[in-house]
């Protein structure tokens, strides 16, 4: 029954007990904290790299323009216009359709209008586009897109005096 067992060898020296010092315990603490802080510094780079956080560059120069937004939106609501807009339905490219109608329903014509497909995580991956007047107060804008998602519409509408028409919608393409 202990044809198995295996025997301990006389002539086999005693295993050396290692003893736990403080500057193994400090040495082995340093390399925990230097692992974590290097593991967080690469994630911080690359999460502040692909989405900085900052909407406008400058928030010292916006600020200096609210004031103007604020009456720029103001005169835009006088003027009661409505934006129907549709979009088509091809994977890779997209055409946005922009009807623009005064308060009386009338179509609003002779904007310069560029549309832009804002992505909500990476400006690098914005798309802009010139609209072309196809009928009176009908504007279409065709973008070649490079992934689909959720997008922010951005339509700014000018005539000979500046901007008369902003809007921003989240849309899923």
């Amino acid at each position: 029954m202990n044809d198995y067992v295996m025997q301990k060898s006389a002539d086999a020296p005693p295993r050396p007990q290692r003893e736990l010092t403080g500057r193994t315990v400090f040495l082995c603490l340093l390399a925990f904290f230097a692992v974590v802080t290097s593991v967080n510094a690469y994630m911080m780079s690359v999460a502040i790299r692909t989405m900085p956080g900052v909407d406008v560059k400058s928030a010292y120069e916006a600020s200096q323009t609210y004031n103007a937004e604020i009456a720029r939106a103001q005169a835009q609501n006088a003027r009661g216009w409505s934006a129907d807009v549709s979009l088509g339905a091809k994977e890779s490219e997209r055409d946005v359709v922009i009807r623009l109608t005064d308060k009386a329903g009338a179509p609003v014509q002779g904007l310069a209008i560029e549309a832009r497909l804002a992505h909500p995580a990476d400006r690098k991956a914005d798309i802009a586009s010139r609209a072309q007047e196809i009928a009176p107060g009908v504007y279409s804008a065709r973008f070649a897109l490079a992934h689909t998602g959720a997008w922010d519409l951005v339509i700014e509408g000018r005539d000979t005096g500046g901007e008369v028409y902003k809007s921003r919608s989240r849309v899923k393409l």
